[in-house]
């Protein structure tokens, strides 16, 4: 067996991997990354396939693309940008099927008929928990797991060189609010059937503890917002687009008190999609994303701001985003001293993130704004849950993936301390070979 490491194994962000079993390539994850994105200012619709290479917004996969005709699946284990935007850009040269989850699916399509490259790879929706056939030598389940968007899955190859898992990907969440609790169950049983190779997420690694429930942060956010509709004026909630389970609670942490409106481009999609999926209910609240919508709505929401509570994009502190263009005056809401903004996430481990995050934070509070920051449970295992995945599944050599030098040397000395037998940590554009007797 080979795992190619072709994004992600330097910094968080354009995962992809390939792995070989008896000359034939399965490709996990064709992500952007999101950092580069923000960093150059342009939209990644607009790239063509080549430029976008060569901007490092998407893996270089041309040593895959050399042997393209030797991939037999791509596979996605969730909906997130960093795991999936790179398919319209790279998916195109290789003549497999593209195998998602439902809302995941769907969101890869939408991402595709967005863009201007020619994507016209055979979907394969498959619910996580099931089983796919995906040659004679490999055999693909998605194993549920919980993370911040619905439909997330493990994968699990079971190959005729042994099972490797991608964990790229997750938490483990005893109590979320939207979708099923961590099956430890199901985990332990992959670890009693053997894995040989395990790609681990170690974005979050190198801190202590245990990634905190989803319900708790429902709960804070229902102390916070039921506290701003009775005191403050103007209420404003970011968060991230594709965190279905958070937008819920948020809505019903209101109550009802509000009207509810959502603000940016990515929420009017990801939450159509989730939606469609039966994930989230719409009904009763408006969504704008067009400049002259936007403007039309927040005209009406400056008359009162006491009656609406805004949602909107721009939790990193995006320069492009919604709750960007509203503290730089570039639409008609004033925010004032008698408002609250609500960071319902944290930063990105990124420089460029976590600069333009305090960047946004000191613009809104020179405007008077009242701030409430972190108010998140983020969808990456730390320390302990980390410890708690390496003794579940036990295996035999594990690759971190995910992450800066920092992070993937964290999760490398939890699997040392497990008592991992191989730790192999690589660069993007590596290659391991997992030997029989690894």
């Amino acid at each position: 067996m080979k795992v190619h490491t072709i994004g992600g194994y330097e910094k968080v962000g354009g995962n992809m991997t390939a792995v070989e079993v008896d000359g034939e390539i399965v490709l996990l994850d064709m992500g952007a990354d999101i950092e580069q994105i923000v960093s150059i200012g342009e939209n990644i619709e607009e790239m063509k396939t080549v430029e976008a290479i060569e901007s490092n917004v998407v893996p270089d996969d041309f040593r895959i693309k050399e042997r393209r005709e030797d991939v037999v699946a791509i596979i996605v284990g969730h909906g997130h940008q960093d795991h999936c935007r790179g398919i319209p850009k790279l998916a195109g040269a290789y003549n497999c099927p593209i195998i998602a989850s439902p809302l995941t699916a769907d969101i890869l399509e939408r991402f595709i008929e967005n863009d201007r490259e020619n994507v016209s790879n055979e979907i394969i929706r498959m619910e996580p928990g099931n089983v796919f056939q995906v040659s004679n030598d490999i055999e693909l389940e998605l194993v549920p797991i919980t993370h911040s968007i619905p439909h997330s899955a493990l994968t699990l190859l079971r190959t005729s060189e042994g099972n490797l898992v991608y964990s790229l990907d997750f938490k483990l969440d005893e109590e979320p609010t939207l979708g099923d609790p961590v099956n430890y169950e199901k985990l332990r049983r992959v670890g009693e059937e053997g894995v040989k190779v395990y790609i681990v997420d170690c974005t979050r690694a190198d801190e202590p503890g245990k990634t905190r429930s989803e319900i708790e942060t429902k709960r804070e956010l229902k102390r916070i917002i039921s506290d701003a509709n009775r005191n403050r004026e103007g209420l404003i909630v970011t968060t991230f687009s594709s965190h279905i389970a958070r937008l819920r609670n948020i809505f019903a942490a209101n109550d009802g008190e509000r009207e509810i409106i959502l603000l940016g481009r990515s929420l009017k999609e990801y939450t159509e999609d989730a939606e469609n999926n039966g994930l989230i209910d719409l009904s009763g609240i408006e969504v704008a994303s067009y400049r002259e919508e936007v403007e039309n709505v927040l005209n009406e929401v400056s008359r009162d701001k006491s009656n609406y509570l805004l949602i909107t994009t721009g939790n990193q502190g995006e320069p492009n985003a919604m709750l960007s263009r509203i503290a730089n005056g570039e639409y008609p809401y004033k925010i004032g001293d008698r408002d609250l903004v609500i960071f319902s996430s944290v930063a990105i481990p990124t420089p460029v993130n976590e600069l333009n995050r305090e960047y946004l934070k000191n613009r809104l509070r020179q405007e008077g704004a009242n701030l409430e920051v972190d108010i998140h449970s983020h969808g990456h295992a730390t320390a302990e849950g980390h410890r708690e995945m390496m003794r579940m599944l036990d295996p035999e050599v594990v690759i971190p993936a995910h992450g800066g030098e920092d992070k993937l040397s964290a999760c490398a000395q939890i699997a040392r301390e497990e008592g991992v037998e191989s730790v192999q940590i690589s660069q993007n554009g590596g290659e391991i070979t997992i030997y029989p007797d690894s």
